[in-house]
């Protein structure tokens, strides 16, 4: 059974005033440098880190695998576009590889068959768009990010159609999600989580909970011990419980994972840190219901959604109706950063938009430089970061930078801030220098960015990627390379500004406890109350003990101590924060002494007593009580206070009822 995805209107297109420059040229490289393998069967480049990430095919085999090696570097990553329309039937992708990039497979009309090792990590999106003759595929545990459109989604386009009042042509995309498309995986992982967002069915293998590698329920030390014992002692593990203890995904079970599974348990890290769910984020509250305003050129303004061009959608859109918000999109078609002369009204700069801000605004998105790049606006140079001064050339492209960030940082400082910088455009040599620019201030101003090109691989990648994913201009007839479509809105451009919005609101969070560190006697009890500093409007925490059997806890956070030695009570708040504290069991007391045992005091002063246990030993719920309350008084934590004339005990009780006395005599004041 095949579904329509209801998301939008496949139907994209754009007001022609809304663009003002040309379409791109297709065919222009993704890579530079690209090299051929001394086979020459396939095109790669050389990453950072030295390994190879493979950019074309060329070779002849139909049922094909990924080689873990070219010309001797390690192969780590199947890049953009990489398999675009090629002919295999079957291919089988080692360990080693860690990413299938945007579109990798994109296509592949005869390929039925996809083995993926244990030990890929990511798959991008649409890797596998337009795969027809692919209807399932078994995904490794290790595989912790599938992004939208990655199965089961098929695409077709019809470019040169008139729309209803023949007045231009329009492309028209039709989206299809392949519901009995299977995904076989364990439960517990991302290809459970993926199968059921995209309505997909999912076929379970088993079940996997990360960390927890004797299946107890609970992340804590015994599992560290399996672990330790597998890797340093040889004992045995299942493949399952070796599928659990790999808590960096790297497909091998090693000493890195127990230094991730031991930051978790001693409070470093939350749960939702761990690389297995490293590629999904938590979304706090904070947004849903704020004010929003946008200001930024077409990008931002929106794209056609309907056969008029009448409703214009944009990722602004996305985020008022995921968070029902409310507010303005203050954007307008083929404006700039920079101010320009003559230009008034509707066609006033980013910037001018900007300075007119006067309301308070809980969230400000601001994108732009695509203007500034095609009408070859001058960059200017970046002032010293001293330089505040607010006075800066806003007829370039710097300094019209300069001037939101100063203005936002003087005016919205309590606001959530953020500017958006534009997708890869394959034929724009120089938007790099303007996009390098745009970083440097953003930095300067300590003004949060979000950047789609390094976000993302979304691009003008060829005509027919570019027709499915981006807006046509005028009679043209043709995607334009440069305004994502609303679909493109809702799928990409959207989710990456959501996701770091999210992560923004999520940094000025806390969870927080007053103690650091307590000693506890075995058997005792303790509690405290989480300090949190957040945007959730209601919190909820999750307790952990990283040792139950020394420390135990229950829901509510109150522990008791069960055996001799040091555990770590964790909580995590449902926004990704996380705090911890330290509990460190000893003995029961045998003896306590006070360091005083006898104390002469004038009426009107005071003195503080301190027990004193035996090493080894503790006793937190210490009780101090006046054997004559009129002589003396004592607080809880020992400090003595005269009151009259007279002789009187403080009975200092330890918790197993084990006592100390000081005699304290007290004199008039002269």
């Amino acid at each position: 059974m095949k579904r329509t995805i209801a998301i939008f209107l496949s139907l994209t297109l754009i007001i022609t005033a809304l663009c003002t420059v040309a379409s791109p040229a297709f065919g222009v490289p993704l890579y530079d440098d690209v090299r051929v393998s001394s086979d020459g069967d396939w095109k790669y480049v050389v990453q950072n880190d030295g390994t190879a990430k493979i950019t074309d095919y060329n070779g002849l085999d139909l049922i094909l695998k990924i080689p873990e090696q070219i010309d001797g570097l390690n192969v780590t990553e199947i890049g953009t576009g990489a398999f675009y329309g090629s002919d295999i039937a079957s291919v089988s992708v080692p360990y080693c590889v860690k990413t299938i990039g945007w579109w990798a497979f994109y296509g592949c009309n005869f390929l039925s068959e996809v083995k993926l090792a244990s030990g890929v990590q990511r798959i991008l999106f649409g890797a596998f768009i337009n795969c027809l003759e692919l209807r399932e595929i078994e995904l490794p545990p290790t595989v912790y990010q599938i992004d939208n459109d990655a199965f089961a989604v098929s695409v077709s386009t019809e470019t040169d159609v008139e729309d209803s009042d023949g007045k231009r042509k329009v492309n028209v995309q039709t989206y299809f999600n392949d519901s009995d498309f299977v995904i076989r995986g364990y439960e517990g992982t991302r290809a459970e989580t993926y199968a059921k967002e995209s309505y997909l069915t999912f076929d379970s293998v088993g079940k996997l909970s990360f960390g927890d590698l004797n299946d107890d329920g609970v992340l804590n030390n015994k599992d560290a011990m399996l672990l330790r014992g597998y890797l340093q002692k040889g004992e045995k593990l299942s493949d399952e419980q070796k599928f659990s203890a790999d808590l960096d995904c790297s497909g091998r079970v090693d000493d890195n994972d127990l230094g991730s599974l031991m930051r978790y348990l001693e409070g470093k890290c939350a749960y939702n840190d761990l690389k297995p769910f490293s590629g999904s984020f938590t979304r706090t509250n904070y947004l849903y219901g704020k004010s929003l305003c946008c200001i930024g050129d077409s990008v931002c303004k929106g794209t056609g959604t309907d056969i008029m061009g009448e409703k214009l959608y944009s990722y602004y859109n996305y985020l008022c109706d995921l968070y029902g918000m409310k507010g303005k999109n203050n954007s307008y078609g083929g404006i700039t950063l920079a101010k320009q002369k003559n230009k008034k009204g509707d066609r006033r700069s980013i910037a001018e938009r900007v300075q007119e801000l006067k309301d308070r605004r809980d969230v400000i998105v601001v994108e732009g430089g695509f203007n500034d790049l095609f009408q070859e606006i001058k960059i200017g140079k970046v002032t010293k970061d001293s330089d505040k001064s607010g006075k800066y050339d806003e007829y370039t492209t710097a300094g019209a930078m300069e001037k939101i960030c100063w203005y936002l940082q003087k005016n919205y400082k309590q606001s959530l801030k953020l500017f958006v910088l534009g997708h890869k455009m394959t034929g724009e040599k120089k938007q790099e220098e303007y996009w390098s620019v745009m970083r440097r201030i953003l930095k300067k101003w300590d003004i949060p960015y979000v950047d789609i090109s390094e976000e993302s691989d979304f691009c003008d990648f060829n005509e027919e990627i570019t027709d499915q994913y981006f807006s046509t201009v005028g009679a043209v007839g043709k995607g334009d390379g440069i305004h994502p479509c609303a679909y493109t809105h809702a799928n990409i451009y959207g989710p990456i500004i959501d996701k770091k919005l999210n992560e923004l609101a999520a940094s000025g969070s806390s969870v927080t406890f007053p103690v650091k560190s307590v000693d506890l006697a075995m058997g005792e009890g303790y509690s405290q109350i989480p300090v949190y500093r957040g945007t959730n409007y209601f919190v909820n925490f999750k307790f952990s003990s990283s040792e139950p059997d020394i420390v135990s806890v229950d829901k509510f956070g109150k522990v008791k101590a069960n055996g001799v030695g040091t555990a770590y009570i964790k909580v995590e708040a449902d926004d990704g924060t996380f705090g911890s504290y330290e509990v460190n069991v000893k003995k029961l007391p045998l003896c306590v002494f006070l360091n005083e045992r006898v104390l002469e005091l004038r009426q009107g002063d005071s003195y503080q007593l301190r027990e004193i246990l035996l090493r080894g030993t503790a006793s937190y719920r210490n009780t101090f009580i006046s054997t004559n309350p009129s002589v003396i008084s004592v607080s809880a934590d020992g400090v003595v206070k005269a009151r009259g004339a007279g002789t009187a005990k403080v009975v200092c009780k330890a918790c197993n009822g084990v006592t100390a006395e000081c005699t304290v005599t007290v004199t008039e004041a002269e």
